[in-house]
C-alpha cells in the first residue's frame, strides 16, 4: 500500500530509532543503574520491604523475650614504675606496649583461672557448668523448644527419609558431671574479657555473667589469684635464684683460692715482691737516659757544620774562619777584630803625614801586625775548641746510647718477668670482683625474698584503681541496637529481594526497559484492570474518566500524528504470544475513533480463532472475512453495523476452513483499497506473530503496526524476536509498542493523568 517516498522516510526513521535504542540497549542497559528506576522499584515493593522488615524485627522480638540479660563487672589496674630504690634492675620502658600486654595475658592465664575454678568450687555450680563455652544467652527452655521444633519440622519434610534424626534430639542435661580442666577453662574464659585501654597505663578486667552478684564475686575472685600468684612467683623464683647464687659463689671462690695461690708462687719463684718498684725505677732511668741521648745528639748536630768547614779551611787563611758564626761572635775575636780597624785607621792617618821610613809610622805598622798575629791566634784557638766540642759531644752521644741501650735490656727482662705476673694478678682481682658481685646480690635476694609484694610484678608496680562492683543494668542484649539492626537488616533483605526479582524478571515491565531493550517508542501504556475483558461495551465509551480510557485516548492522538495520510488510516494490532490484550487494545482503539466521529472499520484478521464479530454484532446470515477474501465483491455486504456510532466490524464468527490460507492471495489487497475508499480508520486485530504466519502477510500491505505486550509477562526475547520477524520476512517496521497491563502504580509514575483519571 506505501509507494511514496514520505513513507520510505518513515520507515528509514523508524529502522534508525530501533538501531539507537539496541545500541542503547547494549552500552547502558547491563552496566549503568537508572535511579528513578530504582525508586520505583522499591516503592513497588514497599510491601515486601515491610514485611521483611516485620519479619526480622518479629525474630528479635522473639529472642528478646527469651534471652537472659547478662552483667559485667569491671576492675581497673594501673600499670606503674618499680618505686623500689635499692633495685639493681634497669627500669623498664612501660611505654612499651609489649611489657602491657604480657601483664594483659598474664591475668587471664590458665593457671589462674584453675585457681579461681577450685577456690570458689565453680565445678561444683550447675549455673557454671551448665553453660556452654560460648556462654549462651537463650534460656534453656527455649533452646530445648526450638530444637524440638527443628526435629518436628524436619519429620514433617520426610527428611527421616535420609538422616537418623533421633540423633538431633536435645540430650536431657546432665545434674552432676566431670568435666575436665580445659572445659572448665574454656567456660570460665568465655566470661572474662582483659583489655588495655588504650593511650594509657590501665588494664580493664570485665567478668560477664547473668547473676549480677556473680559477676563481681569472678571479677575480684581473678584479680586475688593473679596477685597471690605472682607473689607466689616471686617466692619461688627468688628460691631458685638463691640457690643459683650460692653455687655460683662456691664455685668462684675455688677459683679465686686457685689463682691466689698460683700468683703467690710466681711471686717467691721470680722475687716479685718489688716488681713494681723496679719497674718504676727503671723506667725513670730509662725517661733521663733519652733524654741526655736527645741533648748529647742536639749538640752533636749542632757542632757538626761548624766543625766539617773548620777541617776544610785549615790549611787557608784564618780570617776566612771568621765566616762561621760561632767563632765570629766570640767576644775576644770580636774585640780583636775592633782593635785591628781602630789601629789600621791609625796607621793610614800616619802615613799621610810622615813618610814610609818614619820611627812613628814604622811603630804603629809595628803594632798592627802584632794585633794581627793575636787576632790569628785567637781564631785558630777558637776553631780548636770547636773541634774539641764536637768530639766530645760525639762521644758523649755514644756513651748515653750505650747505656740506653742497657738499660733498656733491663727493662725488657722485667717485662717478660711482669706479663705473666700481672695476668695471675688480673684473674684474682677479676675472680674477687665476681664474688664480691655474687654476694651482694646474694644478700639483695634475701632481702627481696623478705619484703616481696604481690604488687611488684616483674620490675613494675601494679595496683587496682577501680575495685569491682555490683552491676546494676544489664550490658547485653542492646535491645535499641537490636531493634535498629534488624530494622537495617529487614530493610536490606527487602531491597535485595526487590533487586533479585528485577534480576531475575527477563520480561518487559516498564516503559523505560521496553524503549531500552526494543528500540521502539511506547505509545501508550494501559493499565492492569479485574475488568480487562472483551465486552461490547469498549471500556472507552463503559467508563470515559478511567485510566484505561485516557491511555487508548491517548493512543488514538498519537496515532493520528502520523506524518502520512495511509499510516493514519490503516492500524494493524498484533502481539508476540496469546493472551497479551492485542484484541483489548484493538476493540478499544476502534471505539475512540469512533467517538471522535470517525468512520472506523474493525477488521477481525484473526481467521483461527475469531471472536469480535461474534462481539459486537447480533447473529445474521451475512457473509464474513473469510467469504470476502474468495469473493472481493462482498465487501460492502460483509461490512455490519455495530451499536457503536461510526463503528463497523468486518470478521467471522467462527473459523471458516481455507480461510487462514486466503490471506497471502490478492483478496486481501482488495479488501484494504475498498476499506481506505469508504472508511476514515481501518484498525486490524490480528493473530500473534509468535503462533501463526497470518499475520507478516497482513503487516506487509498495513503502514502502522503496533505491538501489544503485556507488562510484566512477555518475555523480551519474544518480542524482540516478534520484531525481527516483522523485519525481516514482512519488512515492516513496528511504529510503537503498547505496554498493557500495567501496575497501576507503575502506570501513575510516568503519567500524570492515569493517576489522575484513577484518582477520579
Amino acid at each position: 500500500m506505501e509507494t511514496g517516498s514520505n513513507l520510505d522516510q518513515v520507515n528509514s526513521r523508524r529502522k534508525a530509532f530501533a538501531a539507537t535504542g539496541a545500541d542503547h540497549a547494549k552500552l547502558s542497559g547491563a552496566g549503568t543503574i537508572d535511579l528513578w528506576d530504582m525508586i520505583h522499584l522499591f516503592r513497588n515493593n514497599l510491601g515486601k520491604i515491610f514485611f521483611c522488615m516485620l519479619l526480622a524485627a518479629g525474630a528479635v522480638a522473639i529472642y528478646l523475650g527469651h534471652v537472659h540479660p547478662v552483667y559485667a563487672s569491671t576492675v581497673m589496674l594501673e600499670v606503674a614504675p618499680d618505686t623500689d630504690q635499692n633495685s639493681t634492675s634497669p627500669p623498664l620502658d612501660l611505654d612499651s606496649s609489649d611489657i602491657l600486654k604480657t601483664i594483659e595475658l598474664k591475668i587471664a592465664s590458665q593457671s589462674v583461672l584453675l585457681k579461681v575454678i577450685k577456690n570458689n568450687h565453680l565445678a561444683d555450680d550447675l549455673n557454671f557448668t551448665l553453660t556452654p563455652a560460648g556462654g549462651t544467652l537463650l534460656s534453656p527452655e527455649f533452646v530445648k523448644w526450638l530444637q524440638e521444633s527443628t526435629v518436628d519440622f524436619l519429620k514433617l519434610i520426610r527428611v527421616d527419609r535420609f538422616i537418623d534424626i533421633n540423633k538431633l534430639k536435645p540430650a536431657p542435661p546432665p545434674s552432676s558431671r566431670s568435666y575436665s580442666d580445659a572445659e572448665l577453662v574454656q567456660k570460665l574464659m568465655s566470661k572474662i574479657s582483659v583489655n588495655l585501654v588504650r593511650g594509657s597505663r590501665l588494664i580493664s578486667v570485665t567478668v560477664e555473667d547473668s547473676d549480677p552478684k556473680n559477676a563481681q564475686h569472678l571479677a575480684q575472685a581473678v584479680i586475688d589469684e593473679f596477685f597471690q600468684e605472682s607473689l607466689d612467683e616471686q617466692a619461688k623464683d627468688s628460691a631458685s635464684a638463691r640457690e643459683l647464687l650460692l653455687a655460683e659463689a662456691r664455685r668462684i671462690s675455688a677459683e679465686l683460692k686457685v689463682s691466689e695461690e698460683k700468683l703467690a708462687a710466681y711471686r717467691d719463684q721470680y722475687n716479685a715482691v718489688s716488681l713494681q718498684e723496679q719497674q718504676n725505677i727503671v723506667v725513670e732511668r730509662l725517661r733521663d737516659l733519652s733524654q741526655q741521648v736527645t741533648a748529647a745528639q742536639n749538640t752533636r748536630l749542632a757542632l757538626e757544620p761548624d766543625e766539617e768547614q773548620i777541617r776544610r779551611l785549615a790549611n787557608a787563611d784564618p780570617e776566612l774562619l771568621l765566616s762561621i758564626r760561632s767563632i765570629s761572635s766570640q767576644p775576644e775575636i770580636i774585640d780583636l777584630r775592633k782593635q785591628v780597624a781602630l789601629q789600621e785607621a791609625q796607621v793610614a792617618t800616619l802615613a799621610k803625614r810622615y813618610g814610609p821610613l818614619h820611627p812613628t809610622l814604622i811603630q804603629a805598622q809595628s803594632q798592627l801586625e802584632e794585633i794581627r798575629s793575636a787576632l790569628h791566634a785567637s781564631i785558630l784557638k777558637a776553631g780548636n775548641l770547636i773541634i774539641q766540642s764536637y768530639e766530645s759531644a760525639k762521644a758523649t752521644e755514644t756513651s748515653m746510647e750505650s747505656a740506653l741501650a742497657k738499660q733498656e735490656k733491663t727493662s725488657l727482662e722485667l717485662d717478660r718477668i711482669a706479663i705473666p705476673y700481672h695476668t695471675l694478678e688480673r684473674e684474682v682481682q677479676a675472680n674477687t670482683s665476681v664474688y664480691q658481685k655474687v654476694l651482694e646480690n646474694l644478700k639483695q635476694t634475701d632481702v627481696t625474698h623478705r619484703t616481696a609484694s604481690a604488687n611488684d610484678i616483674d620490675g613494675v608496680n601494679i595496683r587496682v584503681i577501680a575495685q569491682p562492683l555490683v552491676p546494676m543494668n544489664p550490658v547485653r542484649p542492646r535491645k535499641r541496637l537490636l531493634l535498629a539492626l534488624s530494622a537495617a537488616v529487614g530493610l536490606f533483605l527487602g531491597c535485595g529481594s526487590a533487586l533479585f526479582s528485577r534480576a531475575l524478571d527477563n520480561t518487559v515491565s516498564s516503559v523505560d526497559r521496553a524503549e531500552s531493550f526494543l528500540g521502539l517508542p511506547v505509545l501508550t501504556t494501559v493499565t492492569r484492570s479485574r475488568h480487562q475483558r472483551l465486552k461490547a461495551r469498549p471500556a472507552v465509551l463503559r467508563d470515559p474518566a478511567s485510566a484505561q480510557a485516557e491511555a487508548f485516548r491517548s493512543l488514538r492522538t498519537a496515532l493520528s500524528l502520523l506524518p502520512s495520510n495511509d499510516e493514519q488510516k490503516f492500524i494493524l494490532f498484533t502481539s508476540a504470544v496469546p493472551g497479551e490484550g492485542k484484541s483489548f487494545c484493538s476493540l478499544n482503539t476502534a471505539a475512540a475513533f469512533a467517538q471522535q466521529g470517525l468512520a472506523t472499520l474493525l477488521i477481525d484478521g484473526d481467521l483461527r480463532r475469531p471472536g469480535l464479530q461474534r462481539l459486537l454484532v447480533d447473529w445474521n446470515e451475512k457473509p464474513g472475512l473469510t467469504d470476502c477474501l474468495r469473493q472481493p465483491d462482498l465487501f460492502p455486504a460483509a461490512v455490519q453495523q455495530t451499536s457503536i456510532q461510526n463503528l463497523y466490524c468486518l470478521g467471522d464468527r467462527k473459523c471458516q476452513p481455507g480461510g487462514a490460507e486466503l490471506v497471502g492471495k490478492d483478496g486481501l489487497h482488495d479488501i484494504l483499497q475498498r476499506s481506505r475508499e469508504n472508511f476514515d480508520r481501518v484498525v486490524i486485530d490480528t493473530a500473534p506473530l509468535m503462533a501463526v504466519s497470518d499475520t507478516l502477510y497482513i503487516a506487509r500491505n498495513v503502514p502502522t503496526v503496533c505491538l501489544v505486550i503485556s507488562a510484566g509477562n512477555t518475555p523480551r526475547r519474544l518480542a524482540r524476536r516478534a520484531l525481527k520477524l516483522l523485519d525481516e520476512v514482512a519488512h515492516r517496521t513496528a511504529t510503537g509498542v503498547i505496554l498493557n497491563k500495567v501496575d497501576r502504580r507503575q502506570s501513575a509514575h510516568y503519567y500524570y493523568y492515569n493517576g489522575a483519571a484513577r484518582s477520579a
